[in-house]
This record gives C-alpha cells, structure tokens and sequence, in this order.
C-alpha cells in the first residue's frame, strides 16, 4: 500500500525533472557579447542611469542619470542629475556638458568645471569608447539565464574584467572586477544593463556594488523637453 502511495510522487518528480532537462540551452555567450560589442562601436547616444553602492576612492559619484551623444563639440554632449558625496557633505545637483565645460546647478548656484577626459560621451561611446572596450576585454563569459530588463528580453551574462582594461575605463578602479552584461535577444544585440564588482582592497571594507541601465540606444537627443 505505501509503494502504491509514492507512485503518484515518483510519477509528478520524474515529470518535472524531465520538463527541466528539456528546456533549450542558453546561446554562446561570446556570440551575444562579440555582436553587442559591433553595435557599440556605432552608439552615437544613449540615456543611462548609474547607481552605485559604496564608495571607490577617488570617484564622488552616489548616482548619475542623463543622456549622452557625440553630437555637440569635441567631448560630446550630456545633460542630467547627479548625486555626489566627498569627504563633508553629500549634494544633488544637475548637470550640462557642452564642449569641454561642465555647468553643475545646485543649491548654491551654478559653477563651471573642466570635463574630465576619462568620462566624456566622447570616452565613452563608439567604437573606441569605454563601453565597447568593457565587452572587449571581457573573460571567462558565462551565459547564466533570461531576464526581462527595461522590457527587453535578455541574456544575462557573467564574466571578469581585468584591471588593466576596467582601470583604462574607470581609473580610480585598480583591481580585477566581476560582471554581469544583460544583452537584448533581438537584433541588433544591445547592452542594456551592466552590473560590476569591485572588491574590496583593505579586509575591513566592503564590495562596491556599480549598476548602470542604458535605454533610447541612438534614439536620444540631448536636453531634448529638459
């Protein structure tokens, strides 16, 4: 009687393992990875939104959301938010680049500063900037599973990227770092999310957690209804 019993079980068990074992593989990710790289290399403009979580020395960034094209004079051209913090106080402000000056606007007015060279849309977009030059130099690929990000359907990926490459990127960053690059399922292949860890570099801090979203790919025209 009890064998009797556990056959529904046995039956509901084999079912569902059999409903697993059928579910179709995960593409290569170095294909979703080499194809999303060749459509960086002709990204023009794109809006973002960067959080991070913790603090990388050097770098007085809490978040940073806007829009970026390379349209506008030799570095670009950019408008939007940021959240920034240094030694004594945490401030928001907002934020044009147009040439080679920034105007940040916060409670104590406006005032001017030099674009630095590392984070211009200039740096950053096309085929030489430092979104291509992170999926380039990018190892050990991994496809990990579907998500739905930003309404696009994706590929999540995880992978490393070696300090000599994500310090040519962010050079406040020094050390080895892990990824996470959802990429679109349809075509072209976009980048739409990437997620990155920096460990720590003294045993009594923590990791820092960087997240940026990328949506509007060449879609965007900068202080567009701003």
């Amino acid at each position: 009687m009890r064998c009797r019993h556990l056959v529904p079980a046995l039956l509901l068990t084999i079912g569902l393992i059999g409903g697993c074992a059928g579910s179709p593989p995960l593409p290569p990710a170095s294909e979703f990875v080499s194809a999303a790289a060749d459509s960086l290399a002709s990204l023009r403009s794109v809006r973002f939104k960067l959080g991070v979580n913790g603090v990388v020395a050097g770098l007085p960034v809490r978040g940073l959301d806007g829009e970026i094209s390379l349209e506008g004079g030799r570095d670009g051209s950019a408008v939007g938010n940021a959240d920034l913090q240094d030694d004594f106080e945490r401030v928001k402000v907002t934020y044009r680049l147009h040439g080679s000056e920034i105007t940040l606007s916060g409670p104590d007015g406006d005032r001017e500063i030099a674009a630095s060279a590392p984070y211009t849309p200039r740096a950053m977009l096309g085929a030489e900037g430092g979104l291509r030059r992170l999926l380039t130099g990018a190892t050990e690929l991994r496809g990990e599973r579907w998500e739905r990000v930003q309404d696009t359907d994706s590929l999540r990926i995880g992978a490393k990227v070696p300090a000599a490459v994500i310090g040519g990127i962010v050079p406040e960053i020094k050390t080895d770092v892990f990824v996470k690059l959802w990429i679109s399922k349809d075509e072209p292949r976009r980048l739409v999310r990437v997620w990155v860890q920096v460990p720590p570099t003294k045993p009594e801090e923590f990791a820092v957690m960087l997240e940026l979203a990328l949506t509007r790919h060449n879609a965007v025209v900068v202080g567009d209804g701003r």
